[in-house]
């Protein structure tokens, strides 16, 4: 974090806390990852000065397989966050989820000068690196609370568009709205028996990866095919905004 973020991040946070103690923020997103199947998602974020929740909606609309057509499926997924964490739910493709806890600041964002006019809001330009990806960020300081979508934090406002320098992720608010202080925001996962680091999940998942594979290259030999005849094994169904494994950075569409 750059000398101007810092500076900036004090100045703004006696304002927020005691508006934001008063009123919540709800935005939605539109959020386009470049994926294998025709699909839409969106982010919901709502925020005060406690906490916020960030829902990833993914509504896949299946193509047709021969004379039948298969109705769109949504999936959800919430990530909760607290003063200093983020809860999230997790999967490796198979078997039980996982329940993951991390820390909050984990992005090192650097501010860039630059600027853009987002719902109105003249936005300032920032950049950062995370698990495999670059990030180019918008926020404004202009409302007084303190939010972003999916795992994003460590900005002195709201975010309201991130997108990587390939296109491949673009997500950009399309309404906000700052509503009255209803209460807590209730957390997602409120029975949850265990909690697991990322660092745990990420050997859970490798393991996982390479096990399919495995499982998938002895298949192959009993039937005396190659791998090449075959193509690779698709290991899961949704990509990832962090890259663990080969193929979680993004498909070709067919």
């Amino acid at each position: 974090m750059n000398f101007k973020l810092i500076i900036l991040t004090f100045v703004l946070f006696f304002f927020n806390t005691t508006f934001s103690q008063q009123k919540e923020l709800h935005i939605e997103y539109n959020f386009y990852f470049k994926d294998y199947y025709p699909e839409e998602r969106q982010i919901s974020v709502i925020a005060n000065h406690k906490e916020s929740r960030s829902t990833v909606t993914r509504t896949i609309m299946f193509k047709e397989s021969g004379s039948s057509s298969f109705e769109p499926k949504s999936f959800y997924k919430h990530f909760f966050k607290t003063k200093d964490s983020i809860i999230y739910r997790e999967t490796n493709g198979h078997g039980d989820p996982f329940f993951i806890a991390e820390p909050l600041h984990q992005f090192e964002w650097v501010l860039t000068g630059n600027s853009k006019t987002i719902l109105k809001y003249n936005c300032q330009e920032a950049t950062t690196s995370y698990r495999g990806r670059d990030y180019i960020a918008y926020f404004t300081t202009k409302i007084p609370f303190k939010a972003a979508p999916w795992k994003f934090h460590g900005l002195p406002g709201v975010m309201l568009a991130v997108k990587t320098p390939d296109d491949h992720i673009k997500i950009q608010a399309r309404t906000l709205q700052i509503k009255p202080y209803s209460g807590e925001i209730e957390n997602p996962y409120p029975d949850i028996k265990e909690l697991i680091t990322y660092a745990e999940f990420r050997k859970i998942y490798i393991k996982s990866s390479e096990d399919f594979r495995n499982k998938f290259q002895s298949q192959l030999s009993s039937i005396g095919k190659k791998n090449q005849s075959m193509g690779k094994p698709r290991i899961r169904s949704e990509l990832r905004m962090e890259i663990i494994i080969e193929g979680n950075g993004g498909y070709e569409n067919p």
